[in-house]
């Protein structure tokens, strides 16, 4: 008795062994290239591949096996379907062949803004503001063109196309030039007259208007019985541009009988009519 219980010590016990034995179980052998990848049989996780091998129970009674999938990062996932059923202990192989993904080699890019505090958009989406040290790192990027916009209140937005190189480091200096103000000056004869800037009614003349931004703008002046007048003006950062107009009268509408009398037309009328009058009593 001592002698069996120290043989049954070194008698290794196979647990697959015992259920391919015991059931009515036959083996798909997954054979696969990569090691390490995952095997799914409907869905449903089996293991991965071990020394190139993977073996699956399955019932003979119960209800077949359709599709497997394997799996693994840096490799196209390979798909199949299964048409064969193994019988009580029979083994049947599949082999799977998987190919690998083409190597990327990610760039990080170095974002050298001046000003700090900017808000940077990289390909549509935020990227997050500049900090105090004026760099923004965007890790992780695809070889490649890539789009990219920083703005930031009181200086013009900046837009640039990027085509980065795969495997490297690239610092990208960006400056943001500032939004310069003017002011403008608006007269009119006569005064009263509404001011409008860029189409925009902004106020009645006289009128003095701060914090412009250079460049061009429109300055529209109307009243009500004259013509409009426009004006177009470039504005100088940090200067005053004066628009001055003396508005003309409209013109009378085509068609139109309406007018008015002066006095002596008025007073000639009148005596006609008396005359008349003082005849008719006679």
């Amino acid at each position: 008795m001592i002698l069996c219980a120290v043989l049954a010590l070194f008698i290794p016990v196979s647990g697959q062994a015992d259920t391919v034995a015991g059931g009515n179980a036959g083996i798909y052998r997954f054979h696969g290239n990569v090691e390490g990848a995952e095997v799914f049989v409907d869905g449903q996780l089996k293991g991965i591949i071990v020394q190139g091998i993977l073996d699956v129970p399955m019932d003979v009674n119960g209800t077949p096996y359709r599709t497997y999938t394997f799996q693994k990062g840096g490799y196209f996932p390979y798909n199949g379907a299964i048409y064969s059923v193994p019988a009580k202990g029979q083994i049947d192989h599949i082999y799977v062949s998987m190919s690998a993904m083409p190597l990327v080699e990610y760039s990080r890019v170095h974002l050298l803004v001046s000003p700090a505090d900017a808000e940077v958009t990289w390909d549509g989406a935020s990227a997050g503001k500049v900090p105090s040290t004026g760099i923004l790192i965007i890790y992780n990027v695809v070889p490649g063109k890539h789009t990219i916009a920083v703005t930031k209140e009181g200086y013009a937005p900046l837009n640039q196309v990027l085509s980065v190189p795969g495997n490297d480091v690239m610092k990208v200096p960006l400056t943001l030039q500032p939004i310069l103000f003017g002011s403008i000056i608006v007269e009119s004869v006569p005064v009263g007259a509404s001011v409008s800037l860029d189409g925009k009614i902004v106020g009645v003349t006289p009128l003095t208007l701060h914090n412009i931004p250079a460049g061009a703008h429109s300055v529209t002046i109307s009243s009500e019985g004259f013509q409009d007048a426009t004006s177009t003006i470039e504005m100088a950062g940090g200067g005053t541009t004066v628009v001055s107009e003396t508005l003309n009268p409209a013109t009378q509408a085509p068609g139109s009988t309406h007018a008015g009398l002066s006095p002596a037309v008025m007073g000639a009328g009148l005596a006609i009519a008396g005359l008349l009058l003082a005849t008719r009593r006679l």
